[in-house]
């Protein structure tokens, strides 16, 4: 299945969230039990729409 986030990879949004996640992740703070590209896809997603509603 092909990762139905992909419109968002290599923006600026993405590579925030990532690092963000990833800091977290070396911290102990979380554990990712999801693929990254999927999580970090839906905050993605969900940042757009928020946006997009609210302007």
């Amino acid at each position: 299945m092909s990762n139905p986030y992909i419109k968002f990879e290599h923006t600026p949004l993405w590579a925030v969230i990532n690092k963000g996640i990833e800091d977290l992740v070396e911290n102990n703070d979380i554990e990712e039990t999801t693929r990254r590209e999927y999580i970090v896809g839906y905050l993605c997603k969900v940042i757009m729409e928020y946006e997009t509603a609210n302007k």
